[in-house]
């Protein structure tokens, strides 16, 4: 039996978050076909949410309303995975590493780590995608438009004239 190091560690991590490349793949796809029109933002203003993706993906378009001067929003992409299958899917990581889910937890107490933070911030890092774990389960979000990236836009240009 191996004991765990942080190079291992940072292997179970990155081998966690590969485990699902095909959903952030299929997010990222989705979002690069998806038509952002007057119609669709009206849609999600009325409506809140919807559904979107091909088979076998399913996610959730949504609009977040931001607190600024010029009513602006965000327009995401969610994904949702039962929290049983994100925790097996570090669990294979480990098991195929030769490390056990204690000498995780006991790694996690020594040092002062968290693996789910880890393995958010390297979805972060490497897809773009926000993650969160809720009651229900793991919530993946993916910022498809931001109307603050227009107004920062807008204020570089102005700065430069």
């Amino acid at each position: 039996m191996l004991s765990l190091t942080y190079d291992l560690w940072n292997e179970i991590i990155y081998d966690a978050v590969e485990a699902h490349a095909f959903l952030f793949d299929a997010m990222h796809q989705t979002a690069d076909q998806l038509k952002l029109s007057k119609e669709l933002v009206e849609d999600l203003k009325q409506n809140g949410m919807k559904d979107t993706g091909d088979d076998p993906w399913h996610f959730i378009l949504v609009i977040d309303h931001l607190e600024d001067k010029i009513k602006g929003f965000t327009i995401s992409l969610l994904a949702a995975e039962n929290l049983e299958l994100f925790e097996s899917s570090i669990a294979k990581a480990a098991a195929n590493r030769g490390i056990s889910l204690e000498e995780i937890q006991g790694f996690e107490i020594e040092h002062g780590l968290e693996m789910d933070e880890e393995i958010f911030e390297k979805i972060e890092e490497s897809y773009n995608i926000d993650t969160e774990i809720t009651e229900d389960g793991v919530i993946f979000e993916f910022v498809v438009f931001d109307s603050r990236d227009l107004d920062n836009n807008l204020e570089s240009d102005q700065a430069w004239q």
